[in-house]
């Protein structure tokens, strides 16, 4: 009887402890805002072709629902009907409504930002620039880095963020995200693309949300959250990816960090393989025979315009190893230097 009792108790407790967690996940998602990024082939390219693609004339998934920056909406990201009917009343807002549009494909995310401008002739001709966006994403939920952006829609200025020193996973933005913006009759449209490269080891092909939102600071709006405040930023959720659609994902993935292997290989043989500035006996020791292994499973796959299905397959546990074989070098130094100095 007593040990039934111990089970009880202790079935009780566990029971208990798993309860708020499970509880918490679903006010994550319920209390927030959530748009829903679908897969679309072939999407535009660029904001003009954005501005009049038929997604965003005919208001096709389109996502307008913005608060006042600082506010209660803002904080708590609760979107109730009062709150609505302020911030649509404000005489200083009429007509400058801000929106979005989000889908992505096999090279990457796609995120068109509209702003609606009544006097946006005299913004163009005075150069004033209209505003700017304030904008961060964070690619997945959990023990994560983020991203931020400060967009100047009207004199096509962009500066990137980075909140970390770059490493094996995180990469700057800078050289890798697009964005552009043009002015559309009715006011302004910015296009960002991120490709997969940046991610590579967080791609959300299986339904993964990612935290994201931006302030538009000309009409001083928020999607969710405010600057740098992560935890109440609205959720994207990407739709599960077609397996064809993961598979060229995860193929044009294992190209790219093909192509950047050899071109970090070729680097560290012009810096190491050199009598006179390198340090031979560090090449042929430690960092030849690494880059021959890697050379025998080329040579066993062959051209990357060449690979089959199961070759990719079976080269997919090497993507990370390619894409990041320049921290392998500065690895193999550093073991190289401590073995010979200090052991």
């Amino acid at each position: 009887m007593t040990k039934i009792l111990a089970f009880l108790m202790l079935l009780l407790f566990l029971t208990g402890c798993s309860t708020p967690t499970n509880k918490q996940k679903a006010v994550d998602e319920k209390g927030r805002k959530v748009y829903h990024c679908n897969y679309m082939k072939n999407p535009p390219i660029g904001a003009l072709a954005w501005s009049k693609s038929d997604m965003v004339q005919k208001g096709i998934n389109k996502e307008s629902r913005f608060v006042p920056y600082n506010s209660e909406a803002a904080k708590k990201l609760w979107l109730d009907a009062t709150t609505v009917r302020t911030y649509n009343a404000d005489p200083k807002l009429k007509g400058r409504e801000t929106s979005f549009y989000q889908v992505y494909d096999e090279r990457g995310w796609h995120v068109y930002i509209e702003g609606l401008e009544p006097n946006i002739e005299e913004l163009v001709d005075s150069k004033k620039g209209g505003g700017s966006i304030d904008l961060f994403f964070v690619p997945g939920m959990e023990n994560v880095y983020y991203h931020q952006m400060i967009i100047k829609p009207l004199n096509g200025k962009t500066s990137f963020y980075d909140w970390g020193m770059p490493h094996k996973s995180y990469r700057s933005m800078e050289g890798l995200v697009k964005v552009e913006s043009t002015a559309t009759e009715k006011g302004w449209g910015t296009y960002m693309f991120v490709p997969w490269e940046l991610v590579y080891d967080r791609l959300p092909l299986n339904g993964e949300s990612w935290r994201f939102s931006f302030m538009r600071w000309g009409t001083r709006v928020t999607w969710g959250g405010n600057v740098h405040d992560t935890g109440n930023f609205g959720l994207i959720k990407f739709q599960e990816s077609p397996a064809q659609v993961s598979f060229a994902i995860q193929q044009n993935m294992l190209k790219s960090s093909w192509y950047k292997y050899k071109e970090f290989v070729e680097e560290a043989n012009k810096k190491w393989n050199d009598e006179k500035v390198g340090d031979l006996d560090f090449y042929n020791q430690s960092l030849k025979p690494v880059i021959d292994k890697y050379n025998h499973i080329a040579e066993e796959i062959g051209s990357p315009t060449n690979w089959t299905e199961s070759q990719i397959n079976n080269s997919l546990k090497y993507l990370k190893e390619w894409m990041e074989f320049d921290y392998k070098v500065q690895e193999l130094r550093a073991e190289y230097l401590r073995d010979k100095h200090f052991e």
